[in-house]
């Protein structure tokens, strides 16, 4: 059992994620095909869930676990005996070990970068504006490592305007875990830029 606490100085909408989209909500816009100005998820030809980071903070998914249960034939666990370590399997597909030459069948991705190792996925996901889960292989899109299928992470791009935010966590066992983030302009002749840290965690 967990409690969330999240606080931030500056709003920013994102999309929802629902099966039909009403007419005050925006679109979810995926940007698994790789193109330029991405997708509808209702207009892309590929078995795949995605989630806005209004969803996120709303269903209190603190990291990529918390959202097994919700997408259908997928499996976003730890190892067990290391912490940190995913056990991703889609589909059936999955290696469940914390040798870091033993390469996934589920690939992730963070903002189009693939993450080599298992190790540190199943952690704090503070501050996304996405995510997308692609069920079955990828390799056209993806390359290698991704015959079960491959999570896409997407963080929250820095804008212009002064933004702070937070979130402190609350779990079983009075373990308490802590993230922050400052972002928006460094200087005018620099874009905008943001730090993230965390998780914190004690007991």
């Amino acid at each position: 059992m967990s409690m969330l606490a999240t606080g931030t100085l500056c709003g920013v909408a994102h999309a929802q994620d629902t099966p039909v989209i009403a007419a005050d909500q925006e679109d979810i816009v995926v940007t698994a095909t790789k193109r330029a100005d991405g997708q509808s998820v209702q207009d892309v030809g590929m078995a795949i869930t995605a989630f806005g980071g209004d969803q996120l903070e709303s269903n209190f998914v603190r990291s990529l676990q918390n959202l097994s249960y919700d997408v259908p034939n997928v499996q976003l666990e730890a190892t067990g005996n290391q912490p940190g370590y995913a056990n991703f399997s889609i589909r059936g597909q999955g290696v469940n070990s914390t040798i870091p030459s033993i390469e996934p069948t589920v690939g992730v991705f963070v903002d189009g970068v693939y993450m080599g190792v298992s190790a540190g996925l199943v952690l704090d996901n503070f501050d996304l504006e996405g995510v997308e889960v692609l069920r079955g292989p990828q390799g056209l899109l993806f390359g290698k490592n991704v015959t079960g299928g491959a999570v896409l992470l997407r963080t929250t791009t820095p804008g212009q305007t002064l933004r702070v935010a937070g979130r402190v966590a609350v779990e079983t066992g009075l373990n308490v875990i802590a993230s922050g983030l400052v972002s928006g302009d460094v200087t005018p002749s620099f874009p905008p830029a943001g730090i993230r840290a965390g998780p914190f965690c004690c007991a």
